[in-house]
């Protein structure tokens, strides 16, 4: 299990040997999130990754930036997705 010296737990993004129900925690959900972004090369991986993202929160047009391409690519994704229900 991986721990950020903040008490931030990200149980299987590194190691990868965890069982049973995948972790949906919201950290492992935004490194997955920020993993498919193409225009940043930003992860949630370690405790350098979360000051980087930290900066950018403080600054809040870099921050709505980066929600507006978040949500512009899971949108994308779940449009492609015949499961969704959406076409």
């Amino acid at each position: 299990m991986t721990k950020f010296e903040n008490g931030i737990v990200l149980p299987s993004l590194l190691n990868g040997d965890t069982r049973g129900r995948p972790q949906t925690t919201l950290p492992i959900t935004l490194n997955n999130d920020l993993k498919k972004l193409v225009a940043t090369k930003l992860e949630l991986t370690t405790q350098t990754d979360l000051d980087t993202i930290r900066l950018i929160a403080e600054d809040r047009p870099k921050w709505n930036a980066l929600v507006a391409e978040i949500r512009k690519t899971a949108e994308a994704a779940r449009s492609d997705d015949p499961a969704s229900g959406r076409l």
